[in-house]
């Protein structure tokens, strides 16, 4: 599986989980929700953006490497 796979995977995996979450949160306003969304949502929403973020630069480095090799 390339970087870019990867990456497409992990951002359809984002949005979908934003999406379900949007859903949800249009209906479940309470304590609960909002501890819900700090303990598990939020962070999951962080790590998937530092993932695809990492991932950009892993393909920056390979595409400089692979310049610099002279293998495109």
């Amino acid at each position: 599986m390339s970087l870019s796979d990867s990456k497409a995977r992990i951002n359809a995996a984002h949005r979908d989980l934003m999406n379900a979450w949007h859903k949800v949160s249009d209906v479940w306003r309470d304590d609960t929700a909002r501890a819900f969304r700090d303990r598990s949502i939020e962070p999951i929403d962080r790590s998937l953006r530092a993932a695809m973020n990492a991932l950009d630069a892993m393909e920056e480095t390979l595409r400089r490497v692979r310049n610099d090799c002279g293998d495109r």
